[in-house]
């Protein structure tokens, strides 16, 4: 944490998967900090969806911008004036949807900014060759050697979808293999969310389930004991991008799974014949 403080931003390299070391990390130092993780394995991961992720979910912005540098710009201005810590944990920060020139330069430019502290992790052996040398100043890289021979079970689990990644199928099978790791009231709290988002899908006016409608549902189901545990379980769920929120005009958190409800169908129903 204190490199991450003085100005460095943290490279994880060597044999093995490091998406649980980064995780270890982000329960250990970073449960009481604004944070985002994004997996760059996943194949339907793009630039908005991260700069999104950093202007919505942590800087609760409802705007739109005029192109990635002004959303850069916005992130700047807001970090400076509050003077908060953010940090960004990048599994695959080489996959082959973050590789391009465009959201390489983006990232370096987030990490150029003062209150803006990365912690990336790198596989291909060819990962150092994506940056040039103005690059690899603006990362300003401390790099470590983590070798750990774990399997890269995950990140190798979306290799073939690349073809389809925008098909229900991959989001599924995305869907699922997140859901996996999580715990048995976590589940139920997430299934309680998308049960109420399929009842009300025919529904124009519908925003979101309500976080206090969530948490007396949840509360009745015996899933959690306070609203600081749920809110706890919800940021998981926004780390994994399963759940957006939202705030009403008078000020309500409304929340919403962000997948299309026939994958959604599709879910409830293999949940319920396993």
């Amino acid at each position: 944490m204190y490199q991450l403080l003085d100005g460095f931003n943290l490279l994880l390299y060597g044999l093995g998967s490091k998406r649980v070391l980064l995780d270890q990390f982000r329960n250990m130092m970073l449960q009481d900090c604004s944070h985002i993780v994004i997996n760059g394995f996943f194949p339907s991961i793009t630039l908005k969806n991260i700069l999104n992720s950093i202007t919505e979910d942590i800087l609760s912005h409802t705007g739109s911008f005029k192109s990635p540098i002004d959303q850069i710009d916005f992130v700047q201005e807001t970090l400076k004036e509050s003077g908060e810590d953010v940090f960004l944990l990048v599994n695959n920060i080489d996959g082959q949807m973050l590789r391009g020139r465009k959201v390489q330069s983006a990232l370096s430019s987030l990490a150029q900014i003062p209150q803006f502290h990365l912690v990336a992790s790198i596989d291909h052996i060819n990962a150092p060759l994506i940056w040039d040398q103005t690059k690899a100043s603006c990362f300003n890289w401390l790099w470590y050697d983590v070798t750990n021979f774990e399997p890269y079970t995950e990140e190798t689990s979306y290799e073939n979808s690349l073809l389809v990644q925008h098909s229900s199928a991959l989001a599924l099978s995305s869907l699922k293999n997140v859901l996996r790791s999580l715990t048995p009231n976590a589940r139920g709290i997430f299934d309680i969310i998308v049960n109420y988002q399929l009842e009300n899908k025919d529904s124009s006016l519908y925003n979101g389930l309500s976080f206090q409608d969530l948490y007396q549902k949840c509360r009745e189901a015996f899933l959690v004991n306070s609203d600081l545990t749920l809110r706890a379980q919800l940021t998981e769920f926004r780390d994994h991008k399963l759940l957006k929120s939202r705030k009403g005009i008078d000020g309500i958190e409304f929340l919403s799974v962000p997948i299309e409800n026939s994958t959604l169908v599709e879910f409830i129903d293999q949940q319920q014949q396993e």
